[in-house]
């Protein structure tokens, strides 16, 4: 089943699957309204409800650019609500929608790995529609490999109200339309796979009067629009940074509708290493993306005379890698705001054959004591 507003609202679509006898009286009671607050497109076919064809409510799914999934105790016990999860499915997989999926009361291990209710719920409809073996796989398969993209739990056991969840989701919610905006049709690239040296992107922007830490916000492209992809500093493996002696762990906030973040400041140090990992499955096939550190350096930091290393590999789906690196004087950018300190470019090889990237920013200086970066994190975000 899926929620709507009755009203007209412009821009991307939000679309919601959940089963109503789990959560419509308190969850979706709460969400639906909380969301049309915040003029967001939320949608529904109210005709749905009546037993419309279900081709209509595939459609409403097409021109979606967001979906919500509600995952609870009873989800696998409509097949409505498993043949909407199979269609989101195929359209993520297209990279033409934005899949979040939401746990309510339920283990994300729990949905994947088919156990307790939903799992016993799902069996039951697949001896059900035991004459319908491809419908049922697409079934099972979105069952198992949604849970995989990083959501919202919200357990049993948890301190806070369903209201203060869907206030934290809906922020969420915002952040993420906040940063779509439409783009131009992408040109084909016939270097599929292939990377693209750090240097061709620096060479290009100098002839254009850019510089390369002045890039355009952090985005991936999805389904026409593009939204945000980061990987926070908690998520980095950063050197010693489990010693407060050498860093130092805080939250910034960056505006009203902005959720805060945790960022990584560097008191002191010799050695600094920082490595990140992205999977390409979520990105767009052919489409070139570039990988940045978001970094401050504060007016009273130190040691910052030898440049460090930046490193970007891409290792193929056959187990092939190439890599490029480049050096970059972190020094001239003392006293700054956020910059963005580019490790390298590359292009998304096909879905069906992902690529593993890592990025690493480092220098081994061992008689020159660091003080004074503050880590973001890395943005990956496709270039012009």
């Amino acid at each position: 089943m899926s929620y709507s507003s009755v009203k007209t609202l412009k821009g991307p679509q939000v679309f919601i699957s959940f089963r109503g006898e789990d959560v419509r009286r308190h969850f979706i009671s709460f969400l639906g309204p909380a969301l049309k607050r915040e003029n967001i497109n939320v949608f529904i076919d109210q005709n749905e409800l009546l037993g419309a064809d279900l081709a209509n409510l595939f459609t409403r799914i097409e021109e979606s650019e967001i979906a919500l999934v509600i995952f609870s105790k009873n989800y696998a016990d409509s097949e409505w609500c498993l043949d909407e999860l199979a269609k989101m499915k195929e359209r993520k997989d297209q990279g033409r929608l934005r899949v979040i999926p939401i746990f309510y009361n339920i283990s994300p291990s729990v949905v994947k790995e088919l156990r307790q209710d939903i799992g016993d719920k799902f069996r039951d409809m697949q001896r059900q529609r035991k004459h319908q073996p491809e419908r049922t796989k697409k079934w099972e398969e979105a069952l198992v490999s949604i849970p995989d993209i990083k959501g919202m739990p919200l357990s049993e056991q948890s301190d806070r109200t369903d209201y203060e969840f869907i206030n934290t989701l809906v922020l969420e919610i915002q952040r993420l339309l906040d940063h779509m905006a439409p783009i131009p049709t992408r040109e084909k690239n016939h270097h599929e796979g292939s990377m693209v040296p750090a240097s061709w992107k620096l060479k290009k922007e100098e002839k254009q009067g850019v510089s390369a830490r002045n890039l355009e916000r952090d985005v991936t492209l999805q389904g026409g629009y593009m939204v945000p992809s980061m990987i926070p500093a908690k998520e980095l493996e950063i050197t010693h940074s489990e010693n407060s002696q050498r860093w130092a762990w805080s939250f910034i906030n960056e505006g009203p509708n902005y959720a805060e973040l945790e960022v990584a400041k560097m008191i002191k140090i010799h050695w600094l290493k920082i490595v990140g990992t992205y999977d390409t499955r979520d990105l767009t096939p052919g489409a070139k993306y570039e990988a940045v550190f978001l970094v401050k350096l504060e007016d009273n930091a130190i040691g910052w005379e030898q440049p460090v290393t930046l490193k970007l590999k891409v290792v193929q789906h056959d187990g092939s890698d190439n890599r490029v690196d480049r050096n970059e004087n972190l020094k001239n950018y003392i006293g700054h705001n956020w910059v963005d300190i580019l490790a390298g470019v590359f292009v998304v090889p096909p879905s069906h054959e992902p690529a593993k990237i890592t990025f690493t920013m480092y220098q081994y200086v061992t008689d020159d004591k660091k003080k004074g970066l503050v880590v973001k994190g890395v943005a990956i975000r496709p270039t012009n």
